[in-house]
This record gives structure tokens, sequence and C-alpha cells, in this order.
């Protein structure tokens, strides 16, 4: 039976004193970043993301030197780990408008701003002002004229003030969003 090369033990007692010293310190911060927190008079949810990014990049940080130690080229590794990191920050920011709509959708269903059948205006250069026909995860549609609606992308209920004249006949958005086809613009 051949002994281990002395160079491999040197490597292994490194890789598990990296080791080591990564777990004293992922769980040692966990109750560290809190106390700062009420220390600082923070709320405890807005360490959250800093306490997780930064265990976890412990651990991240820890694997990449153990497996320097074994050979594997860092370099190459965070490369590929940057253009990973690149494509879901692209994504991201491709998708954005996309998910602040359909989230600001959710928003107006369940604070009920306006319904559809109401007559509202957004505030600002635009001069936006019609009747809401419809709403969707994406869109507000408001009749403006006969024949004639335009599409107002839900996320800009938020970033507007919006005057509302209640309609004679109107529909919640929770229960216009269940349907299948766009309302009709409420009589006048």
């Amino acid at each position: 039976m051949n002994p281990l090369e002395p160079e491999t033990i040197v490597k292994l007692i490194q890789s598990a004193v990296i080791i080591v010293v990564a777990f004293a310190l992922f769980y040692g911060l966990r109750g560290r970043i809190l106390q700062f927190a009420l220390w600082a008079g923070l709320p405890r949810l807005t360490f959250a993301p800093v306490r997780l990014t930064l265990r976890y990049g412990i651990l991240v940080v820890a694997a990449a030197l153990v497996l320097g130690r074994w050979g594997f080229e860092i370099d190459t590794l965070l490369a590929v780990l940057g253009t990973i990191l690149g494509l879901v920050a692209i994504g991201f920011v491709a998708v954005w408008s996309v998910l602040s709509n359909l989230l600001c959708a959710f928003v107006m269903v369940l604070f009920k701003p306006f319904a559809v059948g109401d007559e509202i205006e957004l505030t600002g250069g635009d001069g936006v002002k019609g009747t809401v026909v419809d709403l969707s995860l994406i869109f507000t549609t408001l009749a403006v004229g006969k024949d004639e609606t335009i599409l107002v992308p839900n996320n800009l209920f938020f970033q507007r003030i919006i005057k509302r004249h209640p309609g004679a006949v109107t529909v919640g958005l929770d229960y216009q969003l269940r349907q299948e086809r766009p309302m009709q613009p409420a009589p006048r």
C-alpha cells in the first residue's frame, strides 16, 4: 500500500483548513449581522439580502480556493461565472418592464384604485384620459373616443396621480381579470 505523497497531504490539510474557516464564518455571521441590525436600529429584513450574499459568498470563495489548491484554473471558473451572471443580469433587465407591469396588475386588483367602467385621467404631460374597458396583466385599456382605445402600461398608474370619476356601471378589476373577453365601455 502506497502512502500519500507529502504534497497531497499538504493540499488535504490546506483544503480542510479553508473549509473549517469558511464554515466558521458562514455560521458565525448569521447572528452577528442581526446583532448589528438591532444595534443600528435597522429593520431585520433590511439585512436579509446582505446576510445571504455574505454567507453564501464565503462558501463560493472557499470552494474557489479549494479548487485552486487542487490545480483547477480559477481564472477560467471566474470567467464562466462572470459570463453567467452577466447573462442573468441582461435577462433580468430585459424582462424588468414586463415583471413590473405584472406586479402592478396584481397590486391594482388588491387595492382597487379604479374599476372597469370608471373614467380616469393620469396627470402629467401625456394627458391620458378615458373610460377603463379592460385590464390585462400588462396593460389597462382605456376608451378615449368612439371606436378608439389606448393601452396604458399598468406600472404607469404607480408613477402618476390618477383622477377618478366613478362610472354608472362598474366591474371590479379582480372580476374583470377572470373574464375571457374585454369588457365593453360603460354606457354614458
